[in-house]
């Protein structure tokens, strides 16, 4: 398909490209002209009587000359000014760029032809200007829009902390995700740029009104059109011959590359026989993504009402399996939904699989109010129903997933959640969508300990309404506390699946055994200074909400002394994230002072020196958004060394696979691009690149959440091993009680913004006093939920 598409365009383009080149070598010297719209020549006449073929040869290349000067002309200007504004982090300089163009696109473009017609002189030149002028703020706004989540984005900050090189942020990271968008733009624009032309031609700017023009042609014989079809016909050809191919060559080069579908292979596991009343069957399911098999020979059955938890390592292949059963992914095997196969080809219904993912911000709209989102959900899966009745069905998705109900709330963009409030969000969705099916997965990921008691029990819920649960989770508190099967996924492969009681009272396979195993004792302490190296005093932070200034931290103040670990918990956007965003110089806006060593940091992070950026550095929560999709893992690995360091390239290549390999992953999964490697994996080479630039206190914010129980241990014994070697100090932004209790020596408690309780770790894990340290450190969803559904 690929094939007959690049075939298509080369074919379209090549005739109305070729008569523009060579058109006027083969037209030969001026005929005479006869009457108008006469059949003389091949093509008969035009309106004054001129040869039509004569004028077709001649007309392509003024078109297209100045179509093509126009449209690059415009790009050239508009592109540029669209960047500066999405990255400039002063409003002001933003609305200087952008109101001068807002009030040019308030102008009609005729109106603003006619206004240049009447001051500027005639001549191809202008012609450019005028055309490039009108399509300028259009294409700086476009640039503006799809620039402006990547300029102000986690992969941004994270090139940010260590200084990477303008060009690589710029056109490397920047340039490149927006180019698609202006590609598919470009196409478009050249076709209205044509028209333009033609237009401007019987105002007198550029070509005469009798001029042989395609465009031109077009609008002045279409009176003829009935005596002479050939004079419209011909030309009109041409110009759509030139816009479809131009938009096939754009399609064509807008096509992700992707693995071919995988080859059916014999299998020689004996059939399962169908399980009664079940509601999803899958048999041999085997997915191939290049010489790998991410999914290999699974099969299980899952009835309406149940909940099948399939847990396994990092990059084991349950995200993969879920994506089959929505039909996004090519396989072998059979997967069938209530009966009916599903395939890439044919996926389910609108409306039947409800998916949660992993990574909840790229499932939401970035540009679109969170209560518009909402209320459309409603309106499709509830047709018929009033807006009082949407807006009930709203607020009680959102109230089941503990979120606010407000219109302050609901006014808000995505990317002024937390991302708790992103998760909770996105199940809220599923839930207005009355689903059979519901694909969670990593449903608790970074949530705290009463938002995952509530997850687990409204799946609780949703099995006793008849809806069907496959839940891919490392959370085995959750697993325990809700599935009635487990599945054990290993390296693609299902190593043991059965009723959920069974398998985690006696799990059979070593690797079940290994990953379901009680989570190890927390190790001997680390002996730390009581000289503070991180201090925070009398710190205020706040959000632009709208036009409206909220405030998130309110006079935080706080010590952690060098080579000691201090967890800061708290429920989901109680200002955790913010606090050591501010720690980081990723958020200015906030009042008070952070000092390292005595020494006061700036605010801002392009303020601070490169050996106080390699100090702090800090882990995303979301490390596939802190990752740019067009370097390899390695590479960007490797940056920090290079860029803080001024090590050499090798060098920063070995300290970068050293680091990896630490983090238990190899050189020939680094060498990949993000989007190959799983959510886990990159967590792992997050952590990786943070290490890279030898800092002296590194902030975690949520480094462990969505990995398997194996490699989180092995992560936290490795930030232990690096605190007792480094004299690192850590400062872990965490629901998960293990991970506190595995690193932390003193923990702080947020509470909307505010410390409510401090206090060394052991006291407040095991003897707390306050209600919400009790609640937040003392709970586990298997305390509060047993799986009472069938």
């Amino acid at each position: 398909m690929r094939r007959l598409r690049t075939l298509t365009a080369a074919a379209l383009l090549s005739v109305p490209l070729g008569l523009a080149v060579g058109g006027p070598f083969l037209a030969g010297g001026p005929a005479g002209r006869t009457f108008p719209f006469a059949d003389d020549g091949p093509l008969g006449t035009d309106f004054v009587g001129r040869d039509v073929g004569q004028q077709v040869m001649l007309g392509g290349r003024s078109v297209v000359v100045v179509a093509a000067a126009a449209t690059v002309l415009a790009y050239l200007v508009g592109v540029p000014l669209g960047l500066l504004a999405a990255s400039t982090r002063r409003r002001w300089a933003d609305e200087l760029l952008m109101r001068p163009l807002d009030l040019a696109l308030a102008v009609p473009s005729l109106l603003l032809l006619i206004l240049l017609a009447a001051t500027a002189p005639p001549g191809p030149l202008t012609l450019v200007g005028i055309v490039a002028l009108i399509g300028l703020p259009e294409i700086t706004r476009i640039t503006r829009a799809t620039a402006l989540p990547l300029a102000h984005g986690p992969a941004m900050e994270a090139m940010r902390l260590y200084r990477e090189s303008w060009w690589r942020r710029g056109p490397g990271y920047v340039g490149t995700g927006i180019r698609r968008v202006l590609l598919a733009d470009a196409g478009v624009r050249f076709v209205g740029a044509t028209y333009l032309v033609a237009t401007a031609s019987f105002l007198g700017i550029g070509v005469a009104p009798d001029a042989a023009d395609w465009a031109v042609m077009v609008d002045r014989n279409r009176a003829g059109l009935f005596l002479q079809p050939w004079a419209v016909a011909v030309p009109a050809a041409l110009l759509v011959c030139l816009a479809v191919g131009l938009n096939l060559a754009t399609d064509r080069m807008l096509v992700t590359r992707t693995d071919p579908p995988p080859r059916p292979t014999p299998t020689t596991t004996a059939p399962r026989p169908r399980a009664p009343g079940a509601l999803v069957e899958v048999r041999d399911l085997t997915v191939t993504s290049g010489d790998t098999r991410p999914v290999d020979g699974v099969s299980f059955d899952l009835p309406a009402g149940g909940i099948l938890a399939v847990v396994g390592v990092s990059g084991s292949g349950k995200t993969t399996t879920g994506r089959a059963l929505l039909g996004d992914v090519d396989h072998t095997g059979t997967v069938t939904l209530a009966g009916t196969p599903v395939t890439a080809r044919t996926p389910p219904p609108p409306g039947s699989v409800g998916y949660v993912p992993q990574q909840p911000g790229a499932a939401l709209h970035p540009v679109r109010r969170i209560g518009a989102v909402l209320d459309e959900i409603a309106r499709h899966h509830l047709p018929g129903t009033g807006r009082s009745a949407r807006r009930r069905a709203v607020a009680a998705a959102l109230d089941r997933v503990s979120l606010p109900t407000d219109r302050r709330f609901l006014r808000r963009f995505p990317h002024q959640l937390s991302g708790g409030q992103q998760q909770r969000l996105v199940i809220a969705h599923a839930l207005l969508a009355h689903a059979v099916l519901l694909i969670a997965d990593e449903p608790t990921t970074g949530q705290d300990a009463l938002t995952r008691t509530d997850v687990a029990r409204e799946l609780t819920t949703l099995a006793r309404d008849g809806i069907a649960v496959l839940l891919l989770s490392h959370d085995l508190p959750l697993v325990r506390a809700v599935a009635d099967q487990i599945l054990v996924l290993h390296r693609g492969t299902a190593v043991e699946h059965g009723p959920a009681a069974d398998v985690l009272a006696a799990p059979r396979h070593r690797r079940a055994r290994d990953l379901l195993a009680a989570p190890p004792h927390r190790p001997p302490a680390v002996a730390g200074e009581d000289r503070p190296l991180l201090h925070v005093a009398n710190l205020s932070a706040a959000h632009r909400d709208g036009g409206r200034r909220r405030d998130v931290l309110h006079d935080v103040t706080l010590t952690v002394p060098a080579g000691r670990c201090l967890a800061v918990v708290g429920r989901s956007g109680s200002g955790k994230t913010t606090l050591a965003r501010c720690l980081a110089g990723l958020h200015p806006a906030h009042t008070g002072l952070v000092t390292l060593d005595g020494r006061p940091l700036a605010g801002h992070l392009d303020r601070r020196r490169p050996d106080e950026l390699a100090a702090i550095q800090y882990v995303f929560q979301d490390a596939r958004a802190s990752f740019d999709p067009h370097r390899s893992v390695l590479d960007q690995t490797a940056a920090p060394a290079r860029r803080l360091h001024d090590a050499p390239p090798e060098q920063a290549r070995r300290t970068a696979l050293d680091l990896l390999a630490r983090v238990g992953l190899t050189e020939s999964t680094v060498t990949r691009h993000p989007d190959r490697l799983s959510g886990g994996e990159l967590h792992r080479a997050a952590l990786a690149r943070a290490l890279a630039s030898r800092p002296r206190a590194l902030i975690c914010d949520e480094t462990t959440a969505g990995l398997d129980r194996l490699t989180r241990h092995g992560i936290l014994t490795l930030l232990d091993d690096l605190r007792h070697r480094l004299r690192l100090t850590v400062v872990v932004i965490s629901h998960d009680r293990d991970v506190v209790a595995h690193l932390a020596d003193h923990i702080v408690v947020l509470d909307n913004g505010t410390v409510v309780d401090d206090g060394p770790a052991e006291d407040l894990l095991h003897h707390a006093q306050h209600p919400l340290t009790r609640a937040l450190l003392h709970t586990h969803p298997a305390d509060d939920t047993a799986p009472t559904h069938p």
